[in-house]
């Protein structure tokens, strides 16, 4: 019988020991029995590493990679090195993957040889990973490629990848310190054939240490991918500009500060400069 695929996880750490056993148990209880885990330690002060290494020797799937702290994204291009699997998956250490998460992913790849990478829908769950609302991610009908200019349609845990497109994306961009996921899912809708199946695959622990709590920190993150994706006036650049200032439009609604809502819903109609594209933003940014 041949043998069966192997599946690589790379598991990027920062400061992660609250976290990182939960995040481990879920990937080690797969379906899916032949795959390899990476735990890249990024130089954490809270023990992570050592926690890490202990959680290794329990299982001799678990490999664990120490460096000097250099974020997330130089932390998955260490966990890609290394990756010796023919499907490749990332885990933010503070979230979980459901345990049929890799096997009806692979399944799905096995029986589609023509596509690169295929993505799924998650729960959203409190600090105990109970899930509390679940996040379809049913592309609407337009081509990916233009789908993901106007936002990053899925999480960064959510697809399950083919080891050779992963080799003609390349690596993440270590430039980047936020919006990285998007960056590399823009890059490999370029070159790659994306595919959605439904149902949840994981959930995503929402808790107060996250960085996508910090709305500033996240419009900076952004604005560098922007300006490294899209040409200043162009119908794209105008399409992602329009999806920003919608979102801080319901950002200012939510905080009832009606006034730069309705600046920020004007300037939105203004960037959109079309029907088309104004009712595409309105549909995407609000799922």
């Amino acid at each position: 019988m041949p043998t069966p695929p192997l599946v690589s996880v790379v598991i990027p750490a920062y400061d992660a020991a609250a976290f990182l056993a939960e995040a481990l148990a879920s990937v080690l209880r797969q379906t899916w029995r032949n795959l390899e885990v990476i735990v890249v330690d990024d130089g954490s002060s809270d023990g992570t590493g050592a926690l890490a290494d202990e959680l290794a020797a329990g299982d001799d799937r678990v490999r664990v990679v120490h460096q000097v702290n250099a974020g997330v994204s130089a932390a998955r291009n260490a966990g890609i090195a290394v990756a010796q699997g023919e499907y490749l998956c990332f885990l933010d250490a503070d979230d979980a993957f459901l345990p049929d998460k890799i096997e009806r992913q692979l399944t799905f790849l096995l029986h589609h040889p023509e596509c690169d990478l295929v993505y799924s829908d998650h729960y959203l769950g409190d600090d105990h990973l109970k899930p509390t609302f679940l996040n379809c991610r049913r592309p609407p009908p337009i081509p990916m490629q233009e789908l993901l200019v106007y936002r990053n349609w899925f999480a960064v845990w959510s697809p399950l990848i083919r080891a050779r497109l992963v080799a003609k994306v390349g690596k993440f961009d270590e430039g980047l310190r936020g919006s990285e996921d998007w960056d590399y899912w823009l890059r490999a809708s370029k070159c790659g054939v994306f595919s959605y199946l439904p149902g949840a695959v994981g959930v995503y622990r929402t808790h107060p240490r996250q960085a996508h709590k910090d709305s500033r920190w996240m419009r900076g993150c952004m604005e560098a991918a922007i300006r490294k994706h899209f040409r200043p006036g162009s119908r794209e650049w105008r399409a992602v500009r329009a999806a920003a200032a919608w979102c801080e439009a319901k950002q200012h609604w939510a905080r009832r500060s009606y006034g730069r809502m309705i600046a920020q819903m004007v300037r939105c109609a203004w960037l959109a400069r079309s029907h088309r594209t104004l009712r595409t933003v309105v549909e995407l940014m609000d799922r």
